[in-house]
């Protein structure tokens, strides 16, 4: 799809962090911050415009239709977001009974196709709103008593986050478009994968999986940046990893670390103290050698 210039430069104005734009002529309203998606697509030779479906699964989930984003009232009921969120994380046709099983399973298997045909058609009008025979969608494919959603039209900051791993996996840390991937998958992460629906089975392994890959992304970045000298962005990359996981003493020790050469030696030493104190209420441990070698070394600098 090719969009008007005027919609082009509205987005634009909202990827500078500007998050607001002029968008259709005479609609007075203003584009959403669109966030990292487009700078990840274009990383990967993806042209971010010829998509007019965009969805953010990471913290809550955000679906936006020609760079607007579709406002909480114009969702019908819950399970017509939990149908989409579930779609989201299969790649082909899934048999309708699944889907049943994952969103309805309280229900008798009649009342759940009644609801599952209600609630795709609901998504279908919300997705194409353009479109006037919804149940020719290519988007959501319904046949044989199968679903899919079409990943091609899409864009998704989970499966972007997804091909930028790999692309980090096949270039390797000598590439200098190593860093660059890693940059657009931590941009990528804003929270745990569906945030707003924290309880369903279906996503707990994925959003775990999907966390750790972060973390290993971050732990990256951030071993770089000590060991460039970068100890701002160091610090930086520990502190965000820490606000996700709060007991994971690779990122205190960099962080002890790059404060340390710095020469914030007050801030290393009292950064220890308040991880010996977490460690001894969370889990009842000590700090691990290396970060008490650290600790030492500081305290004889």
């Amino acid at each position: 799809m090719t969009s008007p210039p005027s919609k082009i430069t509205g987005v634009e104005t909202a990827l500078t962090g500007a998050g607001v734009a002029n968008g259709d002529p005479g609609s007075g309203g203003s584009l959403p911050t669109l966030g990292p998606i487009p700078h990840a697509a274009r990383a990967l030779g993806l042209e971010p415009h010829d998509y007019q479906v965009w969805i953010r699964t990471f913290g809550r989930l955000r679906v936006y239709i020609d760079y607007r984003e579709v406002p909480p009232s114009a969702w019908p009921y819950p399970k017509v977001q939990s149908l989409l969120r579930f779609l989201l994380l299969r790649e082909g046709f899934v048999p309708v009974e699944e889907v049943f099983d994952a969103i309805w399973a309280n229900l008798p298997p009649a009342r759940a196709r009644q609801n599952f045909s209600v609630a795709l058609h609901h998504l279908r009008r919300l997705l194409e709103p353009h479109k006037r025979k919804h149940h020719d969608s290519r988007l959501l494919i319904y046949q044989d008593q199968q679903v899919r959603i079409n990943h091609s039209l899409i864009l998704v900051d989970r499966v972007l986050f997804q091909r930028l791993s790999r692309e980090t996996t096949t270039v390797g840390p000598d590439d200098p478009r190593y860093r660059e991937y890693l940059e657009r998958m931590v941009s990528l992460y804003a929270g745990p994968l569906y945030e707003d629906e924290p309880y369903q089975e279906w996503c707990v392994r994925e959003r775990e999986r999907l966390e750790q890959t972060y973390l290993l992304a971050r732990a990256e970045l951030a071993r770089d940046a000590l060991h460039s000298g970068s100890y701002m962005a160091c610090v930086r990359h520990c502190e965000e990893a820490l606000d996700r996981d709060p007991l994971n003493e690779p990122f205190h020790l960099m962080l002890m670390e790059a404060h340390r050469a710095m020469g914030h030696r007050a801030r290393a030493l009292a950064h220890y103290h308040d991880l010996r104190k977490l460690l001894a209420e969370e889990l009842g441990v000590e700090p691990s050698s290396k970060i008490k070698r650290l600790y030492e070394e500081t305290l004889n600098d």
